[in-house]
């Protein structure tokens, strides 16, 4: 029979003797000097069967608690990010759009691919923004390790592991008391030259600063977090129970684009100037007049009041916005087991987060929302026809861009409580059977104020100078003069949208794991191991707006943010089996089978079958390994419910401006006129309209995953990995993407395609506007349509050796993409296929390679890490295959954003058993991200994936006994 421990003992003892981590990591119990040792069952992230030979088909990737000590995270994406299996989201980052919190991305598949588990269950979605599991939950002071498992598992957990699955493995057996206390903190030295407009980018052109300013020198320490970590556990009942609990505080400082030189202006899309808004505290004007004399911009000359022809200035926005948000997250939870025999062993675990962000993005405005039917007699805009040259009897249509500077800026307050409670009880059924029944149950709930931003309502009236049965308390807003805006009337237009939501989930869950008392006498009559279980899953989610957030009712809000409710109800059966087929023969100690299969039956989506096919096969020294995978993604509830809207979408009207990209023949697919061509107006802000929303008929979305691996241990404490993955997905629940749609529309005059496009009557443009009645949109409606296809391999090691009267260890991880491919239109347009595969562009930010290598020597008292953090270079090729043009600055050969690399330092001290001090720099070269044209950024002129801020330092003092 396998013996069950309580893995207490050497925590204890590693606590006592000065660990080097928060909180010590588990070992097998020490018997009496008389007992034999008995190794603990355990149950690896990929597999719900038990055995005491730690093996895998899918190769898993651990990230250990020492990682996140000699990182200094405490934001658990933060570490997550620098591993190149995940594709760096950088949350903390990003302001406008954000969830408000952390997400894990595997491969870059996309969050919803990604299962993300905490000790083996899932963990709900995150809040009212995305239906992403909230990483923000979990304690990084109480991580234990990390697994990050490649390919498909869904024949294990279910929907969603896609791409693979990341578990958190919480350190639930830990004794004691531990405190820790945390400060990290930014630094940047601002010197970049091309900001300042004294270096050439590309093609030896300066930026055009508009006068626009930047900070000098030194920064000094901002963007400043604090922590406090409290742990407490210990064992009752004669050692028959353990009991732990944690507490958690951490608290990061706002950090404003202004900080830093290089996010201090917005780039325009070339990133040759500093762009900005047409919508500017002095306004621009989008004028049509029935004589035909005007269809577009003009604007006020502030010195002389007149009008003239034209985009006058442009409004930077970027200082005022966000560069790392605000946030104050409390956590605690704990956990509880107790043993009253072999057969009964209870248990529960318990997190709460609480946590408060406010996202601040440049202030509100008009944004050529309402349009002003007025005539050139209307004493309300002065000399504007006589200035523009239009007949003094003409009818005006006036879109106004005017900033609100007099008002502050927009403001998003979120906050969010998560809670998640699993309680269930396992035991021996016999000497060769073990069971667990567990039920789970987590709740989000969370709640969204849009504040200081215009209601289009007000905006109408003010504009118009409040006439009759206006809204109470109107006062006029006067753009036709310069200076002619008052606070009070700013004040008068603002307004307060409100959303509350909450999401659910809750798990049944039951299996039985044991040998089937037979094996086959290739493999010494080692007995194949079975699982076999049920699962019962519900996924709720509701979202409540009200009716301005509802309807759009925003000037600044991109489009409506309707409530939505619906509910997922899955039923499923699993099994898994382990073979063993052949031992001791010869050089092959020995070959098994991992199998496994799944019956899921959805009441919206239908049933779909999952399964795998792995084998294990071990040669001394080394192993190979293999799988195939068939797994699944189900829609989720906002994919099946959300409501049929228009949105916004970055990108680029082939047909707009004066010298449109596309031919005449190409735009009048798009539904331009002859006489509309060569005047379609361009969005000064690069977004367009796009319709979006869910489809109630949604089917789960099939891949195919593969992996071939080899784990080699040549020589004493160094092991090696390589290992292939291929993930082949069909049926993708997505959008087609509305700036493919317009431009294999232009290109093919496919009429699929075409008939999602409409063009707004009369301009032709497809951004002006907000009311799906009479604006101009790409229909862009989640479907099942498209392939993913994603191959690569991964290459870790480890070694450590004696030296120096210490212990020296190396690790490496490392990625290198063969294949990205999106397949938007199979069967419709091939040559709509691209590979991002080393690209940088609108679609694209993948390396083809990315690293990361640490070296650590430990001796006595005090252990040193140093860190290698590479991202590799990309190629500007647009996903036609021609090399882009416009929006990529400060490269090297041409269209290429060179290779980064970061260099990390620290330590870590005993100063006695019981007092351990870390400290830390990352990017000890103050490296700067790079800086691309806006279409390519993720935030602050800079794409994801990189150091956003300079310089990082980090300390923490942990208290132990």
């Amino acid at each position: 029979m396998t013996k069950y421990n309580e893995l207490s003992g050497a925590i204890r003892f590693a606590l006592l003797a000065g660990s080097l981590t928060l909180l010590a990591t588990p070992a097998f119990a020490q018997q009496d000097e008389d007992d034999v040792e008995v190794l603990t069952a355990v149950q690896v992230t990929g597999s719900r069967i038990q055995s005491q030979a730690v093996t895998a088909a899918s190769p898993v990737t651990e990230v250990s608690r020492e990682d996140f000590q000699f990182a200094g995270t405490t934001r658990v994406e933060d570490l997550l990010n620098t591993f190149p299996q995940l594709a760096p989201s950088f949350d903390s980052f990003t302001v406008n759009p954000t969830t408000g919190f952390a997400t894990a991305d595997l491969r870059g598949l996309g969050t919803n691919r990604t299962l993300v588990l905490v000790n083996g269950h899932r963990l709900q979605p995150g809040g009212i923004r995305s239906q992403a599991s909230d990483l923000n939950q979990i304690p990084a002071a109480l991580v234990q390790r990390v697994d990050v498992l490649t390919g498909g598992a869904s024949a294990v957990y279910g929907s969603d592991a896609v791409a693979g699955v990341v578990n958190f493995v919480l350190d639930t057996e830990f004794e004691g008391f531990s405190a820790t206390a945390g400060y990290s903190a930014y630094q940047h030295n601002n010197d970049n030259e091309y900001i300042r407009g004294n270096a050439d980018g590309t093609g030896g052109t300066r930026l055009l600063r508009r006068g626009f300013g930047f900070p000098d020198g030194d920064s000094g320490l901002d963007g400043v977090a604090r922590h406090v970590d409290l742990a407490i556990g210990g064992r009752f009942a004669d050692d028959a129970g353990h009991a732990m609990a944690w507490l958690t505080w951490r608290k990061n400082d706002e950090l404003r684009q202004a900080a830093r030189d290089y996010s201090s202006c917005a780039l325009s899309a070339n990133g040759r100037n500093c762009g900005g808004s047409s919508t500017a505290p002095v306004p621009n004007f989008f004028i049509f007049s029935s004589d035909g004399a005007i269809g577009g911009f003009a604007n006020i000359n502030p010195a002389t009041g007149a009008f003239r022809r034209g985009v006058g200035e442009l409004y930077n926005y970027a200082p005022i916005n966000h560069y790392q948000r605000p946030d104050e997250r409390y956590t605690f939870g704990g956990s509880i087991k107790y043993e009253v025999n072999q057969y009964f062993r209870p248990y529960v675990e318990t997190m709460f987060t609480n946590t408060n962000t406010r996202v601040q993005i440049a202030e509100s405005g008009t944004f050529f929302v309402n349009d002003l039917n007025l005539t050139c007699a209307d004493p309300l805009i002065g000399n504007l026809c006589a200035d523009l040259g239009i007949s003094p009897t003409a009818d005006l249509t006036i879109y106004v861009g005017k900033r609100n500077t007099e008002g502050g800026p927009r403001i998003s307050a979120i906050e969010s409580n998560s809670f998640r409670f699993v309680t269930g009880f396992d035991g021996d059924l016999n000497d060769r059977w073990y069971y667990n029944a567990s039920y789970l149950y987590g709740r989000n709930s969370s709640n969204e104020a849009n504040i200081n931003d215009f209601l289009p309502s007000r905006v109408g009236d003010a504009l118009l100078g409040c006439p009759a049965g206006s809204f109470s308390g109107c006062l006029p807003y006067n753009v036709f003069i310069p200076g002619g805006v008052t606070a009070e009337a700013a004040a008068a237009l603002s307004g307060t949208g409100i959303r509350n939501g909450a999401t659910e989930l809750q798990v049944l869950n039951a299996f039985m794991s044991g040998d089937l008392g037979f094996g086959f006498a290739s493999a010494n009559e080692e007995p194949v191991t079975l699982v076999v279980g049920a699962e019962y899953r519900t996924n709720t989610y509701t979202v409540q707006s009200d009716a301005n957030m509802a309807s759009g009712n925003f000037t600044g809000l991109g489009g409506p943010r309707p409530s939505i409710t619906g509910e997922i109800k899955v039923r499923e059966l699993f099994m898994e089996s382990n073979v063993p087929i052949i031992a001791d023969a010869g050089m092959l100690s020995s070959l098994s089978l991992d199998l496994g299969y799944r019956y899921s039956d959805y009441d919206r989506a239908g049933s779909t079958n999952t399964y795998k096919l792995g084998a294990i096969a071990d040669f001394g020294n080394f192993r190979v390994r293999g799988g195939y995978n068939r797994a699944i993604r189900a829609p989720n509830v906002g994919e099946l419910f959300a409501d049929q809207q228009l949105a916004l979408f970055g990108g680029s009207d082939p047909c707009a401006g004066a010298n449109p990209t596309f031919t005449a023949a190409q735009c009048a697919n798009t539904g331009v006129s002859a006489a509309q061509y060569g005047n379609i107006q361009a969005s000064p802000a690069a977004q367009y309209n796009q319709f979006v929303g869910g489809n109630l008929n949604l089917t789960p979305e099939q891949a195919d995953t593969y992996t071939f691996g080899v784990v080699l241990t040549p020589i004493d404490r160094l092991q090696l990995s390589l290992d292939y993955y291929d993930i082949d997905i069909e049926e993708t629940i997505r959008g087609i993407g509305a700036q493919t749609v317009l431009n294999f529309c232009g290109t093919t005059g496919d009429p699929f395609l075409c008939s999602k496009v409409r063009r707004r009557p009369g301009s032709g443009d497809l951004w002006l506007g907000s009311d799906p009645a009479t604006a101009g949109f790409v229909e862009n409606l989640t479907s099942n349509f498209g392939e993913l296809r994603f191959r690569g391999i991964d290459l870790t090691a480890a070694y450590s050796m004696d030296v120096f009267g210490g212990v020296l260890s190396t690790s490496f991880v490392g990625t290198r993409f063969l294949e990205a491919t999106t397949t938007p239109l199979p069967g419709v347009n091939d040559s709509a296929t691209f590979d991002c595969k080393g690209l940088i562009n609108t679609s694209c930010q993948q390396p083809e390679w990315r690293h990361t290598a640490s070296l650590r020597f430990s001796r006595d008292f005090y252990t040193g890490q140093l860190r290698w953090r590479h991202v590799g270079s990309m190629d500007y090729i647009e996903t036609s295959g021609n090399p882009g043009t416009t929006d990529l600055i400060l490269v090297d050969n041409g269209n290429r954003l060179g290779s980064f690399n970061y260099i990390d330092l620290s330590g870590s001290f005993d100063f006695t058993q019981s007092i351990n001090f870390t400290i830390g720099v990352n990017n000890i070269l103050d490296k700067e991200p790079p800086m691309l044209g806006s279409t390519l950024t993720l935030n602050g002129n800079a794409p994801g994936g990189y150091d956003q801020l300079g310089r990082f330092f980090f300390t923490n003092v942990t208290f132990t006994y």
